[in-house]
């Protein structure tokens, strides 16, 4: 017996279906996990006809959400801003000098869009989604204990749910990495995921900083019809709880009026979340430029005690790029339907204020 809740299931892939028809986007996925990574539903496009099973390709029935693997983009701060926290490097509130931009040996890494010079908090960095921000904290963390943060919330290494075609990611140790590679890996660059990675990191912040093993398997029903719970999967702890509570608040902060992704808000519900926007490499040059994009957001609710991540990638969305466009409103739908259908109740209490600037 599976995980998969089939109403969510069905309401996920016809969700992504139509997102990804009304920006021409390439592929996409969708996944809607639990804190303790049982994954209620995958949805990939382009599917495939299952009554037709024998006219379908190889590549038609690959899973996207573990064989496509790209860069997470902003996702991944909070694996950054995690990892001072947990070392204690940062609190939420410790402000930082934020430029538009930075030169780090001979590139400049700029924020999505111009600004002044600003004083940020760290709440305020992962709000506003700086790059020139997260690039300061990670700089701070280290490539060493960037490394092995990012490998401890599973970058890099397989999900455990043995799926063919697994594409594990990029993932390199520090010993080789440029002078370069830091910076870019502290917003998302010079690594990459699979979207069941990420949903799973993000179900390791939801579940107080306990990361468990993605699961597809409830158990098994034998020849009497008696159900046999699965084996409970690996787990371990990658950050403390008090790390995680407030990487949720800082997501939520990311829903809220300074914020990139206030459409993700669900009336009666605490929600947080992170949008991502990437680029591609051109398969053709090995280059970033003429690659398009990848537009994700990947969010938690309820933030105060979270029962469901719900993950969207859509691979070379046209027009609408930016994570906070592009998937965001495949997130709302898909969350507010599984809150109902999970019947998770609202938590009824009210946000704290962050402070987001000096």
């Amino acid at each position: 017996r599976l995980t998969l809740d089939l109403d969510l299931q069905w309401y996920a892939q016809q969700a992504l279906t139509e997102r990804v028809e009304q920006l021409d986007a390439e592929a996409g996925t969708v996944v809607v996990m639990t804190r303790d990574g049982q994954i209620r539903a995958m949805a990939n496009y382009p599917t495939y006809d299952q009554a037709d099973f024998a006219s379908v390709s190889a590549e038609q029935r690959r899973n996207g959400a573990v064989a496509d693997a790209f860069e997470p983009g902003s996702t991944s701060k909070v694996v950054t801003v995690a990892a001072a926290l947990e070392e204690d490097l940062v609190t939420p509130d410790t402000v930082f000098t934020v430029p538009s931009s930075v030169r780090r040996y001979d590139q400049v890494f700029r924020d999505s869009s111009p600004h002044p010079t600003q004083r940020l908090t760290v709440n305020g960095i992962m709000a506003t989604s700086s790059n020139v921000g997260a690039i300061q904290i990670g700089e701070q963390v280290g490539a060493e204990r960037m490394y092995d943060y990012l490998r401890r919330f599973g970058f890099g290494r397989p999900t455990g749910l043995d799926l063919p075609g697994e594409n594990t990611g990029i993932l390199t140790e520090p010993q080789g990495w440029s002078g370069t590679d830091l910076p870019s890996v502290s917003f998302g660059h010079s690594l990459s995921v699979n979207a069941v990675q990420l949903a799973a990191a993000y179900a390791a912040i939801a579940n107080d900083g306990v990361r468990v093993e993605p699961t597809l398997v409830a158990g098994t029903v034998d020849a009497d019809g008696e159900f046999e719970p699965a084996p409970r999967p690996a787990s371990e702890r990658v950050v403390s709880a008090e790390t995680a509570a407030e990487i949720r608040l800082m997501l939520e902060a990311v829903t809220g009026d300074m914020g990139t992704a206030g459409q993700a808000r669900i009336d009666g519900y605490r929600v947080g979340g992170k949008t991502g926007t990437a680029n591609r490499i051109d398969p053709d040059t090995g280059r970033y430029e003429g690659g398009g994009y990848v537009s994700s957001f990947v969010g938690l609710a309820p933030v105060d005690d979270p029962e469901l991540v719900v993950l969207v990638v859509l691979h070379g969305p046209q027009d609408e790029y930016y994570g906070g466009e592009a998937a965001t409103p495949v997130f709302t739908d898909v969350m507010s339907f599984a809150l109902k259908t999970l019947q998770v109740p609202p938590t009824g209490t009210r946000p704290p204020a962050l402070r987001l600037v000096e």
